[in-house]
C-alpha cells in the first residue's frame, strides 16, 4: 500500500506533466501580441475571479515591477478605466459572470480587452478585443482549472520576462519597485 507521501508526490508529478503538456500546446505568438499590446497602452487593469483572480493579481504585480502602470480591479485605489487602457481578464472557462461583466464595462468605457482563457468560444472571449488561449483539455474540471492557472501563470511570467528585456529592466530597477513594507 503506497504511503501518503508517495500519493502526494505522484499527484504532483501528474499535475506537472499536465502543465507541461499544455505549455507545449501554447501558441506563443498570441502571448507575444499581448506583450506588444501591454507596451503600447497607458494603463493595464487585471481581473479574474477565484484562483484566476490570483493569477491576475500576480501578473499585475509583475507589470508594476516592469515599470508599467497596472491596477487590480476592485481595489479601493484603482482608478476609472477608459480610452487608451487595457483590461486583461483571466478565466479558465470564460463563463465567470463577474469577469465577463468587467470586460463588458471596460469596453463600454473605451478600454481594450484581452481575455486569457481555455475556451475560445465562451461569452468572455466574445466580449474581448483579443483572445489568448491556454489550451487545457483535462476532463476533470477541478484538475483542468488547476492546470490552467499554473500554465497561465507561467505564460504570463514569460510575458514579464520579455517585457523586462525589451525595457532593459535591470536588477536595481526591479528591486527599487519591489515591495519594501513587508
Amino acid at each position: 500500500m503506497p504511503s501518503d507521501k508517495t500519493e502526494v508526490r505522484a499527484a504532483g508529478q501528474s499535475l506537472l506533466q499536465r502543465v507541461e503538456s499544455v505549455m507545449d500546446g501554447v501558441d506563443w505568438a498570441q502571448f507575444l501580441t499581448l506583450t506588444r499590446m501591454l507596451r503600447k497602452v497607458k494603463r493595464v487593469f487585471v481581473t479574474g475571479a477565484g484562483r484566476s483572480g490570483l493569477v491576475a493579481r500576480m501578473f499585475g504585480m509583475r507589470l508594476m515591477h516592469a515599470g508599467l502602470t497596472a491596477y487590480v480591479t476592485g481595489e479601493t485605489i484603482t482608478p476609472a478605466a477608459g480610452k487608451g487602457d487595457l483590461l486583461v481578464a483571466i478565466s479558465c472557462t470564460g463563463a465567470t459572470g463577474y469577469t465577463d461583466y468587467l470586460a463588458q464595462r471596460a469596453r463600454q468605457f473605451g478600454a481594450k480587452v484581452v481575455v486569457i482563457t481555455s475556451e475560445a468560444d465562451s461569452a468572455l472571449a466574445r466580449d474581448a478585443d483579443y483572445v489568448v488561449l491556454v489550451p487545457t483539455t483535462a476532463e476533470d474540471i477541478v484538475t483542468r482549472a488547476a492546470v490552467f492557472e499554473h500554465a497561465a501563470g507561467l505564460c504570463l511570467d514569460a510575458v514579464f520576462d520579455v517585457i523586462s528585456e525589451k525595457l532593459k529592466l535591470d536588477v536595481a530597477a526591479f528591486q527599487a519597485r519591489h515591495a519594501n513594507l513587508e
